[in-house]
């Protein structure tokens, strides 16, 4: 067996067990890439010569670090999952809000928090609820751990390109954004970075009593243990639900193994998804709040935005789920790839060549509207919408997107006429399916953001007679539009 090869296996099985990622256990090609790149950045010419470094005393520790830095698949953005976030805002954090109220202490653990994108939209979220409650003396911790030094670094910066951003409004990202110094980016007000703070953490340490020391009234592992053996998986979840406050929240990503928690967690179901509690909480969640301030009346939900990737899906899907949407290939998971690491421009550049030799890839203009929308390209975005939906008529989230860019450009009526093809399409499928590009939506979900009579007035748009013809709360939209 050649000596690169052997190294290869010796690597992969060298990170699963230090990771626990499964994942590589059968991903020579992507291993390979990676060992080139850190061989490079060392100076080892043989294979051996990595392996050896891994295991030097001095060194090894900080080559470990930057290694699981290169493993780490680090893809999210801002209020990812709309339908977790429309649960967080209108049930688990007033739930927690008002039985916490006499301690005003609240603790919340993002695992995988990648970028930080996840613990800062809670923080945007929070700040917006105490505001609402008028109650601004509480003490909040969010801690978001990773095992990627390198995304703690970012996450810490807390700046931002538009692929990050993609699912804020443009009215969003100025209230809670400021430009970077270049000015092509995004940086998180302060009120916001201060309410987060971020360590590392290896989610594998939970087996040996490692990491943050509970209790947690809320911890959020969405999307981390898709990478584990289920069994594997299985028990970091019962470690983690070790670490919950009585009556806490436990949120997991859709395609992880949620389907076996019911044997050591209550399941509660919301529409389009679901949240775990420890085995004391059979009071069930308190009612959601049945109005909203004076200033929401008049607000309008955004357009529901979704992501263009999505993280890969083995098997085990979750239970409520007809199937998992399929994970991006070939050419169309190169650009994902690459605008997940920030290379928005090179990301488009590659997704518009290769295009030139798959003119007939629907997925591939769909990512070209996507990358251009972020650009705020709109003739881009508006074009590879369009080639998106000529090519897939059936593609669900090409139609919302297309009637959102339409919407912004004041095309009034023609984005009524997309989107009211997008509920017709999202009506036609099973209602539990998670729509392909949707960034974990499902099909019921998308048709509960847009509205039964979302096609007579888009999402943010005022009516031209100046009544109030605001959403019911249950088809709002996280918090658009309310500061």
């Amino acid at each position: 067996m050649p000596e690169r090869r052997r190294v290869l296996e010796r690597l992969a099985a060298r990170i699963v067990a230090r990771t626990g990622l499964h994942y590589y256990a059968d991903k020579m090609d992507l291993l390979d890439m990676i060992l080139a790149r850190r061989m490079e950045a060392c100076s080892c010419v043989r294979p051996m010569d990595y392996l050896s470094l891994l295991s030097d005393p001095q060194d090894g520790a900080a080559e470990w670090r930057a290694l699981e830095s290169a493993v780490t698949i680090g893809e999210t953005f801002f209020f990812r999952y709309a339908e977790q976030f429309h649960a967080l805002e209108t049930t688990i954090l007033p739930d927690l809000l008002r039985r916490l109220r006499p301690l005003r202490t609240l603790r919340i653990w993002s695992v995988g928090c990648s970028n930080g994108a996840e613990p800062y939209s809670l923080a945007i979220l929070l700040r917006r609820l105490l505001k609402e409650r008028e109650e601004q003396d509480w003490t909040i911790e969010i801690l978001g751990t990773d095992i990627s030094t390198q995304a703690l670094e970012r996450a810490r910066q807390a700046e931002y390109g538009a692929w990050s951003l993609r699912d804020i409004g443009r009215a969003e990202r100025t209230r809670w954004f400021g430009p970077s110094a270049t000015g092509r980016d995004w940086v998180l007000r302060p009120e916001y970075r201060r309410m987060v703070r971020f360590e590392y953490g290896n989610i594998m340490d939970l087996a040996h009593g490692g990491g943050p020391a509970g209790p947690f009234d809320l911890i959020l592992c969405r999307n981390v243990l898709i990478y584990f053996e289920t069994a594997q998986a299985l028990d970091l979840i019962r470690h983690l639900s070790d670490r919950l406050s009585p009556r806490g929240w436990l949120l997991l990503g859709h395609s992880d193994p949620i389907a076996e928690c019911d044997g050591f967690l209550d399941t509660v179901t919301f529409p389009g998804t679901l949240a775990f509690r420890t085995r004391d909480s059979r009071a069930g969640p308190a009612p959601p709040p049945s109005r909203r301030g004076a200033a929401d009346k008049a607000a309008y939900p955004a357009m529901p935005r979704a992501s263009a990737a999505a993280a890969p899906r083995p098997a085990g899907a979750p239970r409520k789920t007809t199937a998992a949407p399929p994970e991006p290939r070939g050419a169309a998971a190169r650009v994902c790839a690459l605008a997940d690491s920030g290379a928005v421009e090179a990301a488009l550049a590659l997704c518009r060549a290769e295009i030139r030799h798959r003119p007939l890839d629907a997925d591939l203009h769909f990512l070209s509207g996507m990358l251009s929308a972020g650009l705020d390209e709109r003739a881009g975005a508006e074009a590879g919408f369009r080639r998106a939906v000529y090519l897939c008529r059936d593609h669900v989230m090409a139609h919302v997107h297309l009637a959102h860019l339409l919407r912004d450009a004041g095309r009034v009526d023609e984005a009524c006429r997309i989107l009211r093809q997008a509920r017709v399409l999202a009506g036609r499928l099973p209602q539990d399916l998670l729509l392909p590009q949707g960034g974990g939506l499902t099909a019921g979900g998308l048709l509960r953001l847009i509205g039964e009579d979302g096609v007579d007035d888009l999402p943010d748009i005022p009516p031209s007679d100046g009544s109030d013809r605001a959403r019911p709360d249950d088809r709002r939209l996280l918090l658009r539009g309310v500061s």
